[in-house]
């Protein structure tokens, strides 16, 4: 873990070094997230084991803005304590960085860094919008690192070209667990025809490294086009093809990648219907190797009263592999949350998650997870 404190502070001062001669406001802000959970299966096997955990998260992160430039570096470790499992305990930590820069009238920079380790599967849903780390199998430390840098450039009023490249790495502590690092490039057109309707063309190119297994490739091409109905209503259609290679026997699949997004602005908040289907990369205890993936979902979040917040999401996951060994298995997740706002600072979040892990094939693989979870979030922010 130290190995990215290093490389986080080195890239943040590296930027500020680059921006040393621009007017820099600073901001700090700090956090104090106090949990308690329950959780009726800790284990995520067949045979539940229940617990109460304790979860102490203290944070800081630091941002530096200019004119043409936006900086932020946040560190929060994550102090675990199990009520009757006390060998469970364990210490996570999350750091996250970011720049975006304006190179130009025409061309920006946008870089991001995100390092979690962590048991905690709601953790692990929080990111699946950066990784999909594919089913869950069950309690194990994880060590998610993923870097990502995208350049944009404005070839014309309405058309932008963009090129970006990423890195991520998936790493197991405990053994009998796949591990994974994928290398990926990709570049696309956006092209703005008008306040209604947006047109995107992208192609992707990755390289999965699996650890002890096979590795393997995939392409993907796909077009979309985004159009708003009404200013707050809109409805993103995408479509192409995800070409798929396992290296070791040279086995090859050709499958559809693409999605449809249907969206509700509110005044303050959204809500979005969502369908995906695509092959994506799983690292696990039993699964090391792309797999095909169907989400539909829903997420909704808004406002209830002048103090109130509340959160809903849920979605149904069907993953099946490309080639043997074969794995088929259906995961589904909801979520929900009822947030009141004391102030400013402080909050308090009452929040339910359940997971359904349903493997077709290993029956004695299947379990479900239910998690209460009680948050008292205090925040301070001071311009320095």
């Amino acid at each position: 873990m130290k190995r990215y404190v290093v490389i986080f502070v080195s890239i943040f001062l590296v930027c500020f070094s680059a921006k040393i001669g621009n007017a820099l406001e600073y901001t700090v802000d700090l956090s104090l997230a106090l949990s308690e959970e329950y959780s009726d299966n800790i284990f995520l096997t067949h045979d539940k084991v229940d617990d109460f955990i304790t979860r102490i998260s203290p944070g800081i992160a630091l941002t530096a803005r200019s004119v043409t430039s936006e900086m932020r570096l946040g560190f929060s470790p994550t102090f675990n304590i199990y009520s009757k499992n006390s060998d469970l305990n364990y210490t996570g930590y999350n750091l996250t960085g970011s720049g975006l820069f304006t190179l130009s009238e025409k061309m920006s920079l946008n870089i991001t860094e995100t390092y979690l380790q962590s048991k905690d599967p709601i953790d692990r849903r929080g990111i699946s919008d950066i990784i999909d780390l594919g089913p869950q199998f069950g309690l194990a430390e994880y060590r998610v690192n993923v870097t990502s840098a995208i350049l944009s450039y404005r070839l014309r009023g309405n058309l932008i070209y963009t090129l970006g490249a990423s890195y991520s790495s998936v790493d197991y502590k405990e053994p009998g667990f796949s591990d994974m690092k994928i290398y990926s490039g990709n570049m696309g057109l956006t092209y703005i025809q008008s306040d209604r309707n947006t047109f995107t063309a992208n192609a992707r190119y990755s390289k999965y490294d699996y650890r002890p297994t096979s590795d393997a490739t995939d392409q993907v091409y796909t077009l979309g086009v985004t159009h708003r109905f009404t200013p707050t209503i809109s409805l993103g259609v995408t479509g192409g093809v995800v070409i798929t290679k396992i290296e070791d026997t040279g086995a090859t699949s050709t499958d559809f990648s693409g999605g449809v997004d249907l969206t509700k602005m509110f005044e303050r908040g959204m809500a979005t219907l969502y369908y995906r289907h695509t092959v994506t990369g799983a690292a696990g205890s039993d699964v090391a190797q792309p797999l095909r993936a169907q989400t539909a979902g829903l997420r909704i979040s808004r406002d209830l009263a002048e103090k109130w917040t509340g959160s809903l999401t849920a979605a149904y996951t069907k993953y099946k592999s490309t080639e043997p060994p074969d794995v088929e298995i259906d995961e589904t997740a909801f979520g929900a949350g009822l947030t009141y706002n004391f102030r400013h600072w402080a909050t308090l979040t009452l929040s339910y998650y359940y997971l359904n892990h349903n493997d077709k094939i290993l029956n004695a693989a299947d379990y479900n997870n239910n998690i209460v979870l009680l948050t008292l979030r205090l925040a301070y922010s001071k311009k320095l």
